[in-house]
């Protein structure tokens, strides 16, 4: 147990860090304390899009040196990027269920959320990763894998490019680009840097049980 101890404590100083941070970000007008809610949920989404290009890189990595150790960071980091995604998808309508105003619309609050693209696209990224996850009951090739991959984080990419610039979006547009206050952004990418740590934690995590895995197996 004592390889899953530091990559555990960096995993969960990341989530106080990230948890903390959020709490002190300041209230906005019009929202209040509640863009804690889409902050959060935006800095964890561009943490987990850094893990995807670790996934990329680990992927790409694999391909070239072809070794157990390239392959337990390749596994690692997509278990991770794709957990992170799931879990950023699912906060996604709830941030923007409790802040978007949709009191407008004669639809259901779901019917409206569900014709946003930037949303629609986090549901179907989170839909090709879980069939990632999955393709070890179809396909035992790491080669194989390593490229589905490649492919998935690229595609992922293009799709989110796209999401975000059709028109129509209800999602707001990069509302801490274009704020004007140096500390919303500074604590912004304080939450983002936490949620990074997390990201190497959990990535260790999933490494450490590899090892363990295959010491068992001989």
């Amino acid at each position: 147990m004592k390889r899953y101890l530091v990559p555990a404590l960096i995993t969960l100083v990341g989530i106080a860090g990230a948890l903390f941070a959020a709490s002190r970000f300041p209230a906005v007008e019009g929202l209040g304390t509640k863009v804690r809610l889409p902050v959060y949920h935006g800095a964890l989404t561009w943490a987990t899009l850094i893990a995807f290009g670790f996934l990329l890189l680990a992927a790409l990595w694999y391909l070239f040196a072809k070794s157990e150790f390239t392959w337990r960071w390749n596994t690692a980091f997509r278990w991770t990027a794709v957990t992170l995604w799931v879990i950023g998808a699912i906060f996604g309508f709830i941030a923007a269920y409790n802040t978007w105003d949709l009191s407008a619309s004669q639809s259901s609050a779901l019917q409206v959320m569900s014709e946003d693209p930037r949303l629609v696209i986090q549901i179907v990224i989170m839909c090709l990763g879980l069939i990632i996850l999955l393709l070890p009951l179809v396909f035992e090739g790491k080669r194989l894998r390593a490229c589905a991959d490649v492919i998935f984080v690229i595609g992922s990419w293009v799709l989110l490019a796209w999401a975000m610039n059709v028109g129509d979006a209800l999602h707001p547009d990069s509302p801490i680009r274009n704020s004007p206050e140096l500390k919303i952004k500074v604590m912004f990418y304080l939450i983002m840097t936490f949620h990074l740590v997390m990201v190497v934690g959990m990535s260790s995590l999933f490494v450490a049980a590899q090892k363990e895995k295959e010491l068992k197996h001989g």
